[in-house]
């Protein structure tokens, strides 16, 4: 969209409030909500955005000792400048949009550590390359019949979820939370995130929904205005969904699995399909997964972010736990999927659905444009089951979020595909993650030593 058609559409739709705002670090949409007159009046220079949202943790405690932001620095605005081909209309909030903005310095300069700018770093790389990337991911949550105020309640315990059984891929149980999921595909197809399908997920009160594959940083706002949009129509029930990687040490967790193809500057050509090969699957495809298993050590912390990341990284967890790939197989790291010539794609299946999907892209494409450069030979598949395997056949991932981050803070391919002054930053702020959890005395510890030590 244009100027134009934006204010065409904030007459034609009668909308008063414009959401504006971007991804945290963590992948969360943050901003402010404005006026329309004010937002159409200050599209010529952006708008004033406290630096604060890349300097707090998920919590909103500051972050101390970062070069970018903090007290030292008086904690200054950034510019959010729309990108008005992201201005659409919010259907489940009366006389609703919302816009997703680049941050720039006062000058225009791109905020090099933000979450959309890294992604945009590597895209325009591999356009430097001839390539174009279609992404997607496909996001399990749960949903619990619980509000704000019955979370603290209940302490985060004994949550009761929305359907009380495991029910993976009923058509029967489904039907009955229809009534909450119909509506989301509807309101999303409104929102402009067409939904390929969604079904019941292995866990009480668990789904998974497929986002329609877009094109490079498109296919990272949907999915951020995805989560987003599901949390505030679930708050609008009464009602709680999670995008956390595992809620519960007795249940799956959620994983976030993001899929990709490589086609030519055209778009007229899958480079990853030949009809002609083993499996339909092209060298440039297997070029490109080879890239995305070497950088998948170096890369972990870009994918699973979080504390909580990798508790879902167990064996018979759904989850991969060692750098392997497979055709059609669910026990490793990649997933190579082969079909048609639009549908042939490689799926990486690290991720969780707490993923930065900024982040979770930027890494996996700049590791595959890194194997498709090198022309790196892929290792031998896994066969069967690759949770099977032991670390002298298949290297495990990283197994704590401190151990990732020091794999990615010592990263070369890190700083030059993500620029130095993100490495710093992310680093920065996920190792303050860590010595936050470090920190924590929590239940367990409590019921395990307390009596008899």
């Amino acid at each position: 969209m244009d100027e134009a058609q934006v204010r065409a559409l904030i007459a034609e739709r009668g909308i008063e409030t414009i959401k504006l705002g971007g991804p945290d670090l963590d992948g969360a949409f943050r901003g402010k909500r404005i006026p329309a007159r004010l937002f159409l009046d200050g599209l010529a220079h952006g708008f004033a955005q406290c630096d604060v949202i890349f300097g707090w943790d998920i919590a909103e405690d500051l972050v101390p000792n970062l070069r970018f932001t903090g007290w030292e620095t008086g904690y200054q605005d950034i510019i959010g400048r729309p990108d008005l081909e992201t201005f659409r209309v919010v259907p489940w909030e009366d006389g609703v949009a919302s816009v997703i903005c680049d941050y720039t310095d006062e000058h225009g300069a791109p905020t090099a550590i933000a979450p959309r700018q890294v992604l945009r770093r590597v895209l325009d790389r591999g356009a430097d390359q001839g390539y174009r990337l279609q992404l997607a991911a496909e996001l399990e949550f749960r949903v619990f019949r619980e509000t704000a105020q019955s979370l603290r309640t209940k302490n985060w315990d004994n949550l009761e979820p929305l359907s009380p059984s495991n029910s993976c891929y009923s058509i029967f149980r489904a039907t009955g939370d229809d009534f909450l999921f119909a509506r989301i595909r509807k309101m999303m197809e409104q929102h402009d995130i067409p939904i390929e399908g969604y079904n019941r997920e292995h866990g009480p009160g668990m789904y998974e929904m497929n986002l329609v594959h877009a094109e490079g940083v498109a296919a990272a706002d949907q999915t951020m205005l995805f989560r987003t949009g599901v949390k505030e129509m679930c708050r609008q029930e009464g009602l709680t969904a999670s995008f956390m990687a595992k809620w519960s040490d007795q249940e799956d967790g959620s994983s976030g699995h993001l899929h990709q193809s490589l086609w030519t500057a055209d778009g007229t050509r899958n480079l990853f399909h030949d009809a002609a090969a083993d499996h339909r699957l092209s060298d440039t495809a297997r070029h490109y997964a080879a890239g995305v298993l070497a950088t998948l050590p170096e890369f972990c912390a870009l994918y699973a972010s979080n504390i909580n990341s990798y508790k879902r990284h167990v064996i018979g967890a759904w989850a991969p736990t060692s750098v392997t790939w497979g055709v059609e197989t669910r026990t490793t790291a990649i997933r190579m999927v082969p079909g048609g010539p639009n549908s042939t794609r490689i799926e990486n299946r690290v991720p969780g659905s707490d993923v930065n999907p900024y982040l979770g892209l930027a890494a996996t494409v700049a590791g595959g444009l890194y194997g498709v450069e090198r022309k790196l030979a892929i290792p031998p598949a896994a066969r069967g089951n690759a949770y099977a395997l032991k670390a002298s056949e298949a290297t495990p991932l990283p197994h704590t979020l401190s151990e990732a981050v020091e794999r990615f803070a010592a990263s070369e391919l890190a700083r030059d595909w993500f620029g130095e002054e993100f490495v710093e930053h992310f680093t920065a702020m996920r190792r303050w993650e860590a010595q936050q959890y470090n920190r924590v005395v929590d239940r367990w510890q409590r019921e395990r030593y307390l009596e008899m030590i």
